[in-house]
């Protein structure tokens, strides 16, 4: 007796099964696509009435030194007892500040510095670095998350002035910036979560 062999037929899958499938596909490219979403992000700023580069710039353009009187200056938002951050200096500070260490050419020293000099304790200076910035992680977020690989973008602008005072008036003043800050870090860790395990903290700083 001929026993006749088993016909195979080839497994078909249910409609519901194909239509589950497509759905996982979806939600983890989903899920994917969201994980950016989740990378850490801080905003650095301090606290100051300028909200751009051009407020902060345009608030000092408008001191003249031997004109702008100090109440003037308060009112345009340099005031140390009203706006947070700013820092007052002495008369000292502010020759170290302002001039190289030794004084090669006493004729080379401003007007307005050489005023601050003389005047000792009637002299401050009142400095501030008024600032916004947004730092933003990007990249894939599983390897930032194990600490693979991150990668930082900053963005934002900084304005520093100096306001020399001698009694009641201006006598000096001078500014720094970066009206536009663009900076990409990126930091990679071989061992991931384990890097730096076993060194001690501030080793490589």
């Amino acid at each position: 007796m001929v026993e006749k062999a088993n016909d195979k037929k080839p497994t078909l899958y249910a409609p519901q099964d194909f239509v589950m499938k497509i759905f996982i596909s979806l939600a983890l490219a989903g899920l994917l696509s969201a994980c950016t979403s989740l990378l850490p992000t801080n905003q650095e700023q301090s606290l100051q009435p300028w909200k751009t580069f051009e407020a902060a710039k345009a608030s000092y353009d408008k001191i003249e030194p031997f004109i702008t009187d100090l109440d003037t200056v308060r009112t345009l938002g340099f005031d140390p007892y009203k706006t947070p951050n700013m820092r007052i200096l002495n008369h000292a500070q502010v020759v170290q500040a302002v001039l190289p260490q030794p004084i090669q050419d006493e004729s080379l020293i401003p007007p307005g510095i050489y005023q601050c000099i003389k005047a000792r304790e009637a002299c401050q200076g009142y400095y501030m670095e008024p600032n916004r910035l947004h730092k933003k992680r990007v990249g894939n977020f599983m390897l930032d998350f194990m600490n693979f690989k991150r990668k930082t973008i900053t963005t934002g602008w900084k304005f520093g002035a100096l306001i020399v005072i001698v009694g009641d008036r201006v006598v000096y003043k001078q500014w720094s910036g970066s009206p536009n800050i663009e900076e990409e870090t990126l930091q990679r860790n071989p061992l991931g979560p384990f890097q730096g395990s076993g060194s001690s903290p501030g080793l490589y700083r």
